[in-house]
This record gives structure tokens, C-alpha cells and sequence, in this order.
């Protein structure tokens, strides 16, 4: 990797796990396929545009559904394939614990979900653990099936914190989310890549500031109060900025439910907004590359 180097990350994750963090009951399955329908071609274009390459983490439980309802979105991942961006395993299920499964049942999981991808032309080699939250049992499944990486390490304590005090407050209004408080080691470590000899993987983390740690994520650097963090993400010498099928979001034509949008930070703030900042600092890095692409795969 070079003095200054960016690498760009996109989770796809689709509206059934925004509504199960904030104890929504499940959105209307005729909006289901709406991050992969209508936010991810807003990033293909932007990255098209600014010559970006990126990983985007996929669900496989989404893929396989919008296989079955006619592949619209499936459509857009051979199309980022061809691009030249990466398809990154994000698990089938999206289990928030997935870590309490048995290590055959995770492998079962992790692979149905590399099976489709590879069915769009994508030779997946790296992984993002749902909510961050991994150990080394899930490692050992991800380093099984031949990844050369995983992406699950968000190093900022303050955001663990913050994950913990949104947890009770939502339980205390009777709430539940269906994230989970444990893993904090997911949390807590190097913010640089480095290679775990224990699992033969690559450890890529999400970056976070200096001193304070607070996580370089679409939700905090995209957003109006996030100027001094998009100058941070700007000014250091390695930047992996991690992104959400949701940043950009258009809350008003995509039709979001509106107890979602009073929850969700990016859907309280014009897309126009969030793209403006988004292609700014890109184009302030000079581009970025995707995660297999930065590590030579």
C-alpha cells in the first residue's frame, strides 16, 4: 500500500435490518429490495464517475430474494463485477449471533452466501461480520472457505459505548432491538491492517479518528455535524471509509416507512447533501480501491 491510499466499503444491508436494530416490525416486502434497487445504483454512478473502485459487502438472504422476484438487483452486482469492484460475503442470514452458532452452522451460513455470489461472477474473498461483532471461531469458518481477509474490526470504543447505551434505551422503552451488547473485542485493537498468522487472514479495519476513535462511517462523516470528521478523513494518510447501502438513500422517492425515517440519521437529511459530501471527499483522496484490490487480490 502507498503513503496515502483510500479504500472505500459498502454494506448493503437492506431494510430488514434497519427495522430489527430499532424494533420495527418487518417493512412491507413490496419496499424489501430497496438498497439494492435504487441506493446501489446512485454509487455505482458516483463511483463510475469519480473512477472508484470498492467492495461491497452482500447479504445473501437478499441476493437469493431478489433472484427470486426477477434479479433487478442482481443485476447491478454483475454490473459492479464487470466495473471492477468487489463482492464481499456478508453472510446469508445477517445474524446479529452469529457467533452463539455452532461452527458447522456458520460454515453452512457463510458458504450458501459464497455460493451466490460466485453465481454473479464474483470470486469473493473476504468477509464483514454482522454488526462487527466476530471471534475466533467465525474467523477459523471465514478463513475455511480459502478468504484472504476479513473486515469486521470496527476499532472505536466510543461507538461500542454508544451501541450499549441505544440498546438499554430502547429496552427500557420496551423496544427490543436485535442487536447484540456482546463482543466488545470487536471494538478494541489495531486500526491499521495487519495479518492474524493464528487464521491466515488479513485484518483490514474500519479507520477512525485520532485520539477520540470515532469511526470514519458513512453515518457519522456523511452527516451535517460530521465536518471536522470528513477533514480528518480527508487530511490522514490512510483512509478505509466504510459505507452504507443507506447513505444514499432518497427518503422521499425511495419510500421509506416513516418510523424508520424518524430513526435513521441519513434519512433525515437530503440525498442531494449526502452525495455532495461523499463525492468532495473522494474527490479530495484522488479516488479509492476496493479491499481485495488494495491487498493485491
Amino acid at each position: 500500500m502507498s503513503e496515502r491510499s483510500t479504500i472505500v466499503s459498502v454494506d448493503l444491508d437492506d431494510l430488514a435490518c434497519y427495522h430489527a436494530i430499532h424494533g420495527l416490525a418487518p417493512p412491507d416486502p413490496a419496499r424489501a429490495g430497496v438498497v439494492l434497487e435504487r441506493c446501489l445504483p446512485r454509487f455505482l454512478e458516483l463511483f463510475a464517475e469519480l473512477g472508484v473502485r470498492a467492495t461491497f459487502f452482500v447479504i445473501g438472504r437478499d441476493l437469493q430474494r431478489d433472484l427470486a422476484a426477477g434479479g433487478r438487483g442482481a443485476a447491478l452486482l454483475r454490473q459492479a463485477v464487470a466495473a471492477g469492484h468487489e463482492l464481499g460475503n456478508h453472510s446469508f442470514s445477517h445474524a446479529y449471533d452469529l457467533v452463539r452458532w455452532s461452527p458447522a452452522a456458520v460454515y453452512a451460513d457463510l458458504r450458501a452466501c459464497d455460493v451466490l455470489l460466485r453465481g454473479l461472477g464474483a470470486r469473493p474473498v473476504g468477509f464483514r461480520a454482522p454488526g462487527y461483532t466476530h471471534d475466533p471461531m467465525l474467523l477459523q469458518q471465514v478463513a475455511a472457505l480459502g478468504y484472504r481477509y476479513d473486515s469486521s474490526l470496527l476499532p472505536s470504543p466510543i461507538y461500542y459505548a454508544a451501541k450499549l447505551a441505544m440498546i438499554g434505551w430502547m429496552a427500557m422503552r420496551g423496544e427490543p432491538s436485535r442487536a447484540h451488547a456482546r463482543g466488545w473485542q470487536s471494538f478494541l485493537g489495531p486500526t491499521r491492517p495487519h495479518f492474524m498468522a493464528d487464521c491466515g487472514l488479513w485484518k483490514v479495519p474500519v479507520s477512525v479518528s485520532p485520539v477520540l476513535r470515532l469511526p470514519m462511517v458513512g453515518t457519522f462523516v456523511l452527516g451535517k455535524r460530521g465536518v471536522l470528521l470528513r477533514r480528518e478523513a480527508e487530511a490522514c494518510r490512510y483512509l478505509h471509509l466504510e459505507l452504507h447501502g443507506i447513505d444514499l438513500a432518497d427518503a422521499d422517492a425511495d419510500g421509506y416507512d416513516p418510523a424508520l425515517r424518524r430513526r435513521q440519521p441519513e434519512l433525515r437529511e437530503p440525498l442531494a447533501q449526502r452525495l455532495a459530501r461523499l463525492r468532495g471527499l473522494l474527490t479530495a483522496r484522488g479516488g479509492a480501491s476496493s479491499i481485495g484490490g488494495a491487498f493485491g487480490s
